[in-house]
This record gives C-alpha cells, structure tokens and sequence, in this order.
C-alpha cells in the first residue's frame, strides 16, 4: 500500500535574481521612506482624530474587549487596517501578512504558507503563529496549520484590521502561539449599515461575488451577514522537470482551477455575540505531489472549515470584568490523485478524507483590585472529540483494494495567569504563566517576564523572555507514533519605540530564539527522535507616517540569520526582508493610489541551491468617496512582470533528472472589483 503523504507541489525553473538596479531602486524608496517621515516630524496634525493613526499609536484597548484584544502585548506590534487593505488591493491574508514586517508566505499552488523571524521550511502545515478570528483561534485539529489563502474563512471586506503580535503567545493562547499571534478584528454591522453586492474580475479567469448586509439597529444590536463564491480557471504551467513527451512536454493543462464558497455572520447585543464562518474551497494541483503520483492527471484537493463562537462579556463590579465563551468547529480534507504506476499492486487511485471536530470553553477575567495592577486570568478547557484518518485507494475500474483508517483524540485543560504591574510614571513589569494539561501529554509551563521602561513619552523601551511549546498536532501522531513530541522555544526580544511626532512612529526590534525539540532522524536508531536544536537571531526595524495632505508610508527592513538542527542555514530563511508602502489621494480625493514594493532575499532550496533575491511591486487605484453608493478597485500585482521563482517542498528528482526544489511563480496580473450599496 502506499502512502501518498498530504505533501505540497513544487515547480522548476530559472533562478529568480533581482538585477542590481532594482535593487539600488528598492533601497533608494526605503531611505525616502524613513527620510520622508522625519521631515515630517514637525507636523501638528493630531492622529487621535483618525481610526488608522490611533490604531499605530494606541496598543491598548478597553478592557471590555479583551477577547479581541492581542495589541497590549510586550512586543513590537504591527498592524494593517482596512484602510490600507483597500489602498493596496489586498485579497488574501496572505496579502495582508506579505506586507507585514518580518514575515512572509510561499505558495505551492495548493496552500500559501507563513513564514518569518526564522520558519517556513516549505510545507510546513503545523502552527507555529497563531491566527486569531476576533480571539477565536483558527487552526485546525489535524494539521494545526493556519489557512491564509482563498482556503481561509474570510472575505478581507469585513477585516476590519489584522494586528501582528511577534514572540511567543502561549501565556495567554496555549498551544500554536508558539513564535507570534495573528489577530484578525472584523468589522461590525454599522460598518455597513446597507446591503452591498460585489462584483470581481481577475487575471486567468477569476470571477467572484459577494452580498453582504450590515446594520445596527435601534434596540443596540449589531448584524453582519456575508456570502460569497469565487471560480477561477487557473492556467496552463509548464515544469522543466517533466519537459518529456511522456509527460506532456512538461505542460500541465487545465490543472490549475480553484473555487470557494464562504459564509459568515455575526451579531451583538448588550454583551452577547454570536458569531460564525464557513469556506469550502477546492484546488487543483497543476504539479506532481509525491513520488508515486502521476504528471499532468487529475489530482485536487478541497477543504472544508467552520466555527461557531459564543461569548458574552459582563462586568460583576467595578474592579471585575468577565469574558465567557464557548466555542465549536469542524475540518475535512478530501484529496484525489492518479498513481503513475499500479501494476503490482493494481492500485490506481488513491483518496484521503481526514475529518476533525472540536469544541471548548474559556473564561477569562479581568481584575484591577489592587493600585496599579491589572490582573488576566481563567481557565479553557477545549475537546478535540474527533482526528479521525482514512486513505482509500482503488483499482482502474474504481473497486476497494485496501482501506485503511485509524481516530485520535486529545483533551486539553489549561490555566493561566498574567499581572501588568505600573510601577511608576515609567517602569511598569508584566509577568505571566500559563499551564497545560493534554490527555495525551505531560503538562506544560509557559511562562513570560517583561520590563518596559518610558525615558519620555514619545519613547518606549521593552525587554521581554518567554518560553512556550507546540504539542505535537494529530497528524505527525499519525505519522510519527510515539517518536511525536512537544516543541519548545526560549525567546528574548528588546524593542523600540519612538514617536517622533503624533504621525511619525520608529519601532526597533532585536530578537533571539532557542528551538528544542524538533523531530531528527536517528541513523542508529532508524527513527526519528525530538532531538533538534536550532537558533535565530534577527533585527528589525520600521518607520510609520501619515501626511496632512492624506500620504501615508510605511517602510520596514528585517535582517534574520537563522540555522537548523545540524548548524547550517536554514532552507527557505532569507536574510533580508525589505518592504515599502505609499498611500497618496487623487483628484481632490475621489481616489487613492497605493504603491507596494517588496524585497525577499535569497534563500537555499530542499536541494540548497540558492535562489536570487527579487523585488517585486504591486500598484492600486481606489475609490475614497462613492458615487451613488458605487466604489471599485484595481489592482496590479508584480507591476513589472518580474520572473521569479519560490522554494518548493521537492527534495526528490523526477525521471528526467532535473531538480524541481523551486516553483515558478505568475508574472504580471490584474484584479478589478465593482461594489454597489443598496
């Protein structure tokens, strides 16, 4: 029997240098963009009276709403709201993500993968950052992995911001929050307050609808509806590695299509929401996925995610408030593919249906009895009931030949605990310790110490360390058995924050991590063993502002030197990171531009060959002010028609010869979206 393990795609081609002009042109807009905003530091224009400046210079909210609330935490914060989704035509989280400091995504044409500060070894599913849907936690139960792409349960339109929260997150979040937290705040009703058709159109034959409805009503409750579907044909790809006329000349057509359908409401009322998302998308893989597996044959894969969140917040007395929430969710995995040769075993066809279910509570409490203490605490207990496995494969004619199925479990219950203690005007001290139990693991300790120190008020300094883990997730206890072990990371990290003035921010950030635990194969012992260490070291370094005449800019480097277990540079871990945004109106303000460049550096393949560095840029044009309640959007994504390549998850050769450890990614694309109000 085999087994055709739940692997990415990959792609060959040229190397994907970035010539040395573009280059100078990418560092040059960098130095423009930190140059720019101290001359604007003098500004008087007071950003506390717009949403996306308060959003930069407050990292706190009301305790009322600290379920959705990661923003308070001792790091270095970085946050895109939907202000800048619209300026830059973002349609993924993936998108979102891509342009935030340090971090990055890789795509294998079947999942976008986040990587950053050291991780993103390609097809690495297990959650390492933790994606938050207002406090709910996304990941699913088999693979732990955090869906960013058009297989996520969010249609960016009812973003309201995603706020990036790096370090370890386990003190508050447990298990996934192993190295940052994604927090995704949605909109409300009133955002709305119409209903709203939209209408897309995009590159390879992309197509999407979506009809929402939002309103506040008179009694104080707040309704969200959304539905959408997307179809996109795809295209015909070409792989070097299969440039054979046994293998279609290396062209493998129509394989590349992808649709979704995605849902979500939520409605609040005097404390009490009810929230809820469903996706089912399905993707065809345009490469060979594994060994076995056969070129250009039909080989798809669909996933199917939902939750559903109650929580209702109270406050008992003055100095007590209360979140209390109940959670529920579901993931199926359905994947089919064609084998290349099935003449021993007369199995053909192979389909892998993988179902998890889930729910849990979590009661979290804010106390300020004490002067100059603000005191989180609880408890969440969560059961995932169901991590049920089942691999079916067939013959030519479609009978059984073997089946094979195997259930898991886990139950987890946790306490935690933090303190916030203002110690003065400008020391303050933030302690915290958060433990788990699951029925399967030895528990655990996750605990963090935080100094921050405030010289002035436009300056803030923060020293943290903290320690958390990642429990194994059910499919590497499906594969590994008893050899699937816990993970640890020991992180220090000192930050910066200087407001030059009320629009202008410097953030600075100096980070180290210890990883432990990692799975390593043992050649005496002919398995793998939870022996692996690996460091990172990284800088990172941004610079905010806003114009009165409405320009806004936002320009980050990140520099990260990260090895693996055995002491060499990692794979798929660039060394420097540089990204740049510039938001500016048109035409009195009836539109607004925005211009993204981005920079990736090179980075080793499975086969560590490296690939160049390349800069890419992205161009919108946007509506500010609507037209009989119509607005659009367009967009063009890699403005220059670079050809560029990414790090693919193949270490294996095919019958050709040719290395496939890269993946060739599109050039030139447009996106035009058309929105209506009723």
């Amino acid at each position: 029997m085999r087994f055709a393990w739940r692997n990415g795609c990959g792609d060959t081609g040229n190397v994907g240098g970035m010539k040395s002009g573009r280059s100078n042109l990418l560092n040059v807009a960098l130095c423009l963009s930190v140059f720019a905003g101290a001359t604007q530091a003098g500004s008087g224009v007071d950003l506390t009276e717009i949403p996306f400046e308060q959003l930069m210079l407050r990292e706190a909210v009301p305790v009322a709403q600290i379920a959705q609330q990661v923003s308070d935490a001792p790091s270095a914060v970085s946050i895109v709201t939907a202000a800048d989704i619209r300026a830059y035509g973002y349609r993924t989280l993936a998108d979102v993500i891509g342009s935030m400091r340090g971090l990055t995504t890789t795509y294998d044409r079947r999942y976008q993968y986040l990587g950053g500060r050291g991780f993103g070894v390609p097809e690495d599913y297990a959650g390492r950052i933790m994606l938050l849907i207002d406090g709910y936690a996304t990941q699913d139960s088999l693979f732990n992995q955090a869906y960013i792409d058009e297989s996520g349960l969010l249609d960016l339109e009812l973003v309201e911001r995603v706020e990036y929260v790096p370090g370890t997150g386990s003190v508050t979040y447990g298990n996934n929050a192993l190295l940052g937290i994604i927090n995704v705040v949605t909109k409300k009703g009133r955002d709305f307050n119409t209903a709203q058709l939209s209408a897309e159109v995009s590159s390879h034959g992309g197509q999407k609808q979506r009809a929402s409805f939002g309103k506040r009503f008179d009694n104080g409750a707040d309704l969200l509806l959304s539905a959408s579907a997307l179809d996109v044909d795809g295209r015909n790809l070409y792989f070097p590695a299969y440039d054979t006329p046994a293998t279609h000349n290396g062209i493998a057509e129509n394989q590349d299509g992808e649709t979704n359908k995605r849902f979500f409401g939520k409605i609040a009322y005097q404390g009490l929401s009810i929230e809820g998302a469903y996706v089912d998308r399905k993707k065809m893989l345009p490469t060979n996925p594994t060994t076995s597996t056969a070129f250009n044959t039909p080989f798809s894969v669909r996933d199917e995610n939902a939750f559903l969140n109650l929580a209702y917040q109270t406050t008992p007395s003055p100095a007590l408030s209360s979140l209390s929430r109940f959670y529920t969710g579901q993931y199926a995995y359905d994947s089919s593919r064609e084998f290349a040769d099935y003449s021993l075993d007369n199995e053909k066809y192979g389909r892998r249906e993988y179902h998890g279910s889930w729910w849990g509570i979590d009661q979290k409490f804010v106390g300020n009895w004490f002067v100059d203490h603000t005191m989180v605490f609880g408890f969440e207990f969560r059961n995932d009931y169901r991590q049920q496995f089942r691999r079916t494969y067939f013959s030519p004619q479609w009978a059984t030949v073997e089946l094979f199925s195997d259930s898991l479990s886990r139950r987890t219950a946790s306490l935690y605990l933090t303190d916030e203690y203002r110690i003065n005007e400008r020391w303050s001290l933030n302690l915290g310790a958060r433990h788990d139990d699951a029925s399967d693991l030895a528990g655990n300790w996750s605990p963090r110490l935080a100094v921050i120190y405030k010289p002035t008020l436009q300056t803030t300094l923060k020293a943290s360390y903290s320690e958390a883990f990642r429990m194994p997730h059910a499919y590497e206890r499906f594969s590994y058995e008893a050899a699937a072990a816990p993970e640890y990371v020991a992180a220090t990290e000192l930050v910066l924050q200087h407001e030059f003035s009320r629009d202008t921010r410097l953030t600075g950030s100096l980070y180290s991590y210890h990883r432990s635990g990692q799975l390593v194969y043992n050649d005496a012992l002919g398995d793998y063993v939870a022996d692996g260490n690996s460091r990172t070291q990284g800088l990172e370094i941004e610079l905010e502002s806003l114009w009165e005449s409405g320009v806004r800019s936002r320009g980050s480097l990140a520099w990260q030197n990260a090895q693996d277990v055995v002491g060499s540079e990692l794979i798929n871990s660039p060394h420097v990171l540089g990204k740049f945004n510039l938001s500016f109106p048109l035409f009195d303000g009836a539109l607004r531009s925005g211009l993204e460049a981005q920079y990736l550096g090179s980075r080793l393949t499975m086969e560590r060959r490296r690939l160049g560095g390349v800069a890419l840029a992205n161009l919108t044009f946007s509506s500010q002010r609507k037209w009989h309640g119509l607005s659009a959007s367009f967009s063009i994504r890699n403005l220059f028609d670079r050809e560029y390549e990414v790090v693919s998850p193949f270490d294996w050769r095919p019958d050709s010869g040719l290395p496939q450890d890269s993946l060739r990614m599109d050039g030139r694309s447009f996106w035009c979206q058309l929105n209506v109000d009723l």
